[in-house]
């Protein structure tokens, strides 16, 4: 199986913020989506969770969304899928 040179894919990751020590997000995609709105609704189902309340949205770009809530940063981010195949990749 090859993939187009143009595909991508969308994660989901929220971030707590206002807090300096905070590195990492406190949830993220597992797994790649093929559309911006369904790892949009994976955020906005973890913000459910989280009692985070409505988030709101912002596009910077084709790549990347940002959500904002009080207390938490939500980015959504594009990422180009490799070309070829899984064997093509192995060194």
């Amino acid at each position: 199986m090859t993939r187009e040179a143009n595909e991508r894919g969308w994660a989901a990751r929220i971030f707590v913020s206002g807090i300096a020590d905070v590195i990492g997000p406190t949830r993220g995609s597992l797994r790649l989506h093929w559309t911006q709105q369904a790892a949009r609704e994976e955020a906005e189902a973890w913000a459910s969770e989280m009692g985070l309340g409505q988030i709101e949205w912002e596009s910077l770009d084709e790549q990347t969304v940002i959500g904002r809530t009080p207390n938490h940063t939500v980015v959504l981010r594009s990422i180009l899928l490799p070309v070829g195949s899984p064997d093509e990749d192995i060194q």
